[in-house]
Order: C-alpha cells, then structure tokens, then sequence
C-alpha cells in the first residue's frame, strides 16, 4: 500500500486528487489541508474511507505548522512514497501596473518557498519509500518559452522559480533514489482555473495519478504534463 502525502487537498486538483487515489483502495492517504474543520467534502471522505485517509492540519507557509504535521505524519508511518506539493494560490490583482511586492511575495511564498519547505520536512519519510517520488504541481505557465502573453506576474514566476528549484532537488536528491519532477495538471475547472477551462478536476486528477505512478528514476528532473508529454523550458 502506497503512502502518499498530498497538500492543499481541501478542493480543486488536490481534493479530485484524494478522491482518484482512494478508488483502487491501495493506498493511504494524508490530505493536508490549512482548516480541515471547514473541509466538509474532505471530512465526508474521511468518514467513509477510514483505514485509507487521513486529513492532516498543514498552513504551507508556517514552518510550526509543517512541523507540526510532520510529526503527526511521523506517528503514523515511518516512510512516504509520494509526495505532491499542490496547495498554490494564483489571486487577482497581477497586472503590470497593479501588481504590489506584498502580494507578489506572498505569491513566491505559497507556491516556491512553501515546497521547498515542505520537501525538506518530507525528506527523512521519502528516503524510506518505495520508489520515493516528489512531485511540484507546476503550470504551463512557468514555462518561459511558453510565456508569449502578459499579466499573471506573481504566479508565472512563482512556478518559473518552483521548476527551477525542482531541478536542483532533482539533482540533490538523486543520489537517495529520489525522483522528482515538475508537473503541470492542464486547465482545470477549479476555483483557480474557471469553469472555461478545458478539464474536468477527475480527468486531471487520473491523469496526474497515472504519471505519478508510471514515474522511475528516468524521469528525473523533467517538467511533465498530467497527459504525460512535457513542456519545453
């Protein structure tokens, strides 16, 4: 039974997420989430999959709380085979000329710095796993090749910053059998992505399941998308 730990689970790619994992039932699951009390879907879950889902309090950007929700982790298990930093944020406000260093600091801080914290937490628990995958939620959007339009600041260079970062754990990690990867989820009908977008959160969601288990030591170091073809840098 695989152990995974994925955050921002409260909704969106992270809740479909929780739910494609529990479908074959051979996995358990810890689902961080910063107000599991207000989690209603996911403490529905919880209920109804017992053995196979634990809900872990985690704010991404305080280290008490990573801390803290390692040492519950910690409790349980004493390895982690999957760990998918998704919990990211992509607020309104990101033009050029309105765009404020508050906010796009607090951007860099959710969706770069948060990860890294979170791996350097996950780090002992992976170096047990089974094939022990690191898997950053990344974007289209942090592809600078990709990047031919404006606007979006904070966001396309908080995850430019996250595959940049995950390219040096990928090299650091390595030598622990460690693989980790950039992973971009698609457009995805969430609060995030809009009810435009081309994907429903579940086809998202099976198709980043599908690549995470599909992932060996090969795939190092890449910037995958959740169909499995990759994004140039």
């Amino acid at each position: 039974m695989e152990r995974i730990l994925i955050t921002g689970t409260n909704r969106g790619i992270g809740f479909a997420l929780v739910q494609a994992y529990l479908t074959p039932g051979n996995a358990h699951l810890f689902a961080a989430c910063r107000d599991p009390d207000t989690a209603d879907n996911l403490q529905t879950l919880a209920q109804q999959h017992l053995d196979n889902l634990t809900i872990v309090p985690l704010e991404v950007t305080n280290q008490q709380s990573i801390d803290a929700a390692f040492q519950m982790i910690a409790q349980q298990t004493d390895a982690l085979d999957v760990v998918i930093n998704n919990a990211g944020i992509n607020p309104p406000g990101q033009s050029f000329l309105n765009i404020t260093a508050q906010l796009m600091l607090h951007v860099l801080e959710v969706n770069t710095v948060a990860p890294m914290m979170i791996s350097q937490a996950a780090f002992e628990l992976l170096k047990n796993g089974d094939n022990p995958r690191l898997v950053h939620i990344s974007s289209e959007m942090g592809s600078p090749e990709q990047r031919t339009y404006g606007g979006d600041y904070g966001y396309c260079s908080s995850k430019a910053a996250l595959n940049m970062m995950m390219r040096g754990m990928a090299s650091d990690l390595r030598r622990y059998g460690i693989t980790t990867i950039a992973l971009d989820p698609g457009w995805v009908q969430t609060e995030m992505g809009g009810q435009g977008a081309t994907l429903k959160p579940s086809e998202s969601a099976q198709g980043i399941m599908n690549v995470v288990t599909g992932l060996t030591v090969a795939d190092n170091g890449r910037y995958l998308v959740y169909d499995g073809s990759e994004w140039p840098w």
